[in-house]
């Protein structure tokens, strides 16, 4: 008998684990996992957030106290408002505005010269003569009119018209006695004072040299 060849068996092939880890690069030894470090924060930076905090926190806290004053100041106001008493302040207040406002006015308007009257000295020289220019500039005539210079020697009129004037130099003013004798003032006489006395009011100035 023939023997019949014996085929060869096949060799079971154990599986192969997988190992776990990282893949080793194609070609070249794996690489290695390197651990990352916590990244450091710089004074600068933390003392910018330092301050923006605080800034924030100031903010609120800003905020907060004007509300809260502005609300305590609103119920305030409505509450005087509701009292009795805000009539009569807001009405003083009002009274005082128009007072003030009258004064102002009234220092505005207000003038020493009641009869509108022009004074002026006038000086010739040839011939060497001083002269007194009085002139009424009312629309009333000046009536009973007395002119007194340097406060002593006088001049009288029975009336001067508006828009009249008198013109005379100071040697025709004069001081007279209980008989009405003159004393005529010197024609050197320097013109400090003139009163311009009137039956409707009177007007003194002061000239200066």
């Amino acid at each position: 008998m023939s023997e019949v060849p014996r085929l060869p068996r096949s060799t079971a092939v154990a599986p192969q684990k997988a190992s776990v880890g990282a893949v080793p690069a194609k070609g070249g030894p794996a690489a290695a996992s390197t651990p990352v470090a916590p990244k450091k924060v710089s004074f600068g930076a933390a003392l910018g957030n330092g301050l923006a905090a605080a800034t924030r926190a100031l903010i609120r806290a800003t905020s907060w106290i004007f509300g809260q004053v502005a609300s305590r100041s609103g119920n305030a106001l409505a509450d005087f408002r509701a009292r009795p008493e805000h009539s009569r302040w807001r009405a003083y207040a009002l009274i005082s505005y128009f007072m003030v406002v009258a004064a102002t006015l009234a220092g505005q308007l207000y003038t020493d010269n009641v009869l509108s009257a022009y004074v002026r000295v006038q000086r010739v020289e040839l011939p060497a003569m001083t002269q007194i220019f009085v002139r009424n500039d009312s629309g009333k005539s000046w009536r009973d009119v007395r002119i007194v210079l340097n406060g002593i020697y006088q001049y009288r009129t029975d009336e001067v018209v508006p828009g009249g004037h008198v013109m005379l130099p100071v040697n025709k003013f004069a001081i007279r006695d209980q008989l009405g004798k003159p004393t005529f003032a010197p024609r050197s006489i320097a013109p400090k004072t003139l009163l311009v006395d009137t039956s409707g009011g009177r007007y003194e100035t002061e000239f200066r040299e």
